[in-house]
């Protein structure tokens, strides 16, 4: 009896199942729907024509296959929005609602009232303005929501594992789309579209980054089609972290609004590499010009360029015209990203900061700032204006001279976490760290402070402190960071020139014992991008800094090899039996990378 229920209890079980996958197999939600629409069609209609039009119709897949934009595509959208283009349900729920009417868009009212479409469904469908999967049928699929969709309905849909969501839903976002045909800057359908390329001038995303027609930056990827490669939230998500989906991005992390960055990302979402509006002739006009810098036109200064004759007030406009500000500090303005600039005039000399603006990474070799590619003139008059800056901060005491010279970098905790230490390579120096401070002699730190480190962002402030001051500036940061008593150092043997003399064989000796030992952090290429190098802080020296290692003395770097650098990564590999003569043939190695690169670091400083 027991066996004939359970068996009586799996036949139903199993007729359940079936009829379930029967049903789901062969009655779809888009047919409850298209019966639902006739039923209401029929009953609204009015005149002997609109029944007539009802009277032959019964639910079937509706498909457009579109072939003006692009790469044909197939939408059967109108299958559940079967009611898109019926005035009627102009006030009904979803899928029946009509889609609306747009005066703005080129849709027209005539005299008897009637709309006409401009963008009729018949010869672009929907996906060309929604996006979603045109193709599919059922709601998941249609409208994106899969995981794997890279283009979910824009504005109306996100997926489930976005990190942005309540942010990426609005028919602003629409606009992205609009830009693909509508793409003059005028055109008012499009402002965030618009907006967004101001900021990308503004927010000197241009220095970096490459945009067909709009830009030539080298530094950060091409944007000419991250529309199509990315979908909206990581493009959102990477302009308010950008270390959210690239780790070793160096891009700055803006500060910006809600706002501008929604402007940034449908701006961006709207770069997919090939605009319907644009011949194939226009497309090879802009190619022929790729190799060409061309600086992007202000878009907000429009005041009268100064005189020739008058190269500082020049100089200031263009600072302000191509958005230095976004990342550095001049006077009250602030991008929170770069070094202060408010008194360059103090610290560097002209030709230094003329060879900069043409090479920044030929003076600080893995500096973040773009090579911008403006005429010589330019350059001349915003060194000019950069030069004239002369206005010495407050430095009546040691808190003021650190507060004013040395927080930005080195942190108000004085741990190298200061606002800009992000962007600096290598890092600030860290204060606290009493194994390295405590390391190193009174006259060796004093020395940083008042004649720099070349080949970093550390400046000569000796241009700007006397002696007092700088040896005043010292005791307040061991005195409030390192917070150690200083203790005798114990004298190294390491001679004071290298003893190995520097032939072809030396060279081929350091390198093979530089690649056996030291990629690791400092990397095959000797930049120090080595696989350890993301873990370590502060990160391994680049040995390509041509600056750093013309500079250094063969005592010092004799030192850091042979007995390591205290509170750094760097160990004393005289304990892993590296001899004199090994070091002497890595540092002669070391030095030959770097010699075809003297005469600009050497000019400048």
């Amino acid at each position: 009896m027991k066996m004939r229920l359970a068996l009586a209890i799996a036949s139903i079980l199993i007729l359940v199942v079936h009829g379930f996958i029967f049903y789901k197999q062969f009655f779809h939600k888009w047919e409850t729907y298209q019966a639902s629409y006739f039923d209401q069609a029929r009953t609204l209609a009015k005149t002997d024509q609109e029944k007539d039009a009802l009277s032959g119709r019964s639910a079937k897949i509706e498909q457009i296959i579109v072939t003006q934009f692009g790469n044909e595509r197939v939408d059967r959208c109108t299958t559940c929005h079967i009611g898109s283009d019926d005035p009627r349900f102009k006030d009904a729920p979803h899928p029946y609602k009509a889609h609306p009417y747009s005066a703005e868009l080129g849709d027209k009212q005539g005299a008897d009232g009637k709309w006409e479409r401009r963008h009729k469904f018949s010869d672009m469908g929907c996906t060309v303005c929604h996006d979603g999967q045109g193709r599919g049928l059922e709601e998941f699929y249609a409208h994106g929501e899969d995981e794997f969709w890279n283009d979910p309905m824009i504005g109306y849909v996100t997926q489930e594992n976005w990190k942005y969501k309540d942010k990426l839903k609005g028919k602003e976002f629409m606009q992205a789309n609009c830009a693909q045909c509508h793409t003059d800057k005028e055109f008012k359908s499009t402002p965030l579209v618009n907006k967004g390329r101001e900021l990308f001038i503004q927010k000197n995303c241009y220095g970096c980054h490459r945009i067909e027609g709009i830009s030539n930056g080298t530094l950060g990827p091409d944007l000419s089609e991250v529309g199509k490669k990315w979908k909206l939230d990581y493009i959102y998500e990477s302009i308010v972290d950008p270390r959210a989906n690239s780790k070793t991005s160096f891009m700055p992390k803006f500060n910006l609004s809600d706002d501008e960055v929604k402007a940034l990302a449908i701006f961006l979402k709207s770069r997919r590499g090939f605009n319907y509006a644009e011949t194939n002739l226009d497309r090879y006009r802009m190619t022929l010009n790729k190799g060409q810098v061309t600086p992007p036109a202000p878009v907000t200064d429009k005041s009268p360029v100064p005189a020739a004759n008058d190269p500082v007030a020049r100089g200031e406009q263009l600072i302000n015209e191509r958005a230095c500000v976004a990342c550095h500090k001049i006077g009250d303005k602030d991008g929170g990203i770069a070094p202060d600039l408010s008194f360059e005039g103090l610290i560097k000399e002209d030709k230094w900061v003329a060879a900069h603006f043409k090479d920044p990474r030929a003076l600080v070799p893995d500096s973040i700032m773009p090579t911008f590619g403006f005429s010589d003139a330019d350059y001349q008059a915003m060194t000019a204006y950069l030069v004239s800056q002369k206005k010495t901060p407050s430095l009546n005491n040691p808190q003021e001279i650190y507060t004013n010279l040395c927080l930005r970098c080195h942190g108000d905790k004085g741990d190298g976490h200061g606002t800009i230490a992000t962007y600096l390579d290598p890092y600030p120096r860290d204060f606290t760290n009493a194994g390295f401070m405590n390391s190193k002699t009174d006259d060796r730190l004093m020395n940083s402070i008042k004649n720099g480190v070349p080949g970093t962002s550390m400046p000569a402030w000796g241009k700007v402190l006397n002696d007092d001051q700088v040896k005043g500036v010292l005791t307040y940061i061991n005195q409030n960071f390192t917070k150690e008593a200083r203790t005798e150092i114990k004298k190294r043997d390491v001679p004071e020139k290298n003893p190995v003399a520097d032939t072809p064989e030396s060279v081929a000796a350091g390198e093979s014992i530089y690649l056996q030992r030291c990629t690791g952090c400092h990397g095959r290429k000797a930049d120090g991008k080595g696989p350890n190098s993301l873990d370590i802080l502060p990160r391994p020296r680049n040995l390509l800094n041509a600056g750093f290692i013309n500079k250094a003395e063969d005592r010092r770097l004799f030192e850091s090899i042979l007995y390591g650098v205290q509170g750094t990564a760097m160990p004393p590999w005289i304990d892993y039996g590296l001899s004199k003569d090994d070091v002497g043939n890595v540092i002669n190695y070391l030095r030959s990378l770097n010699k075809n690169k003297k005469d600009l670091v050497a000019m400048c400083h």
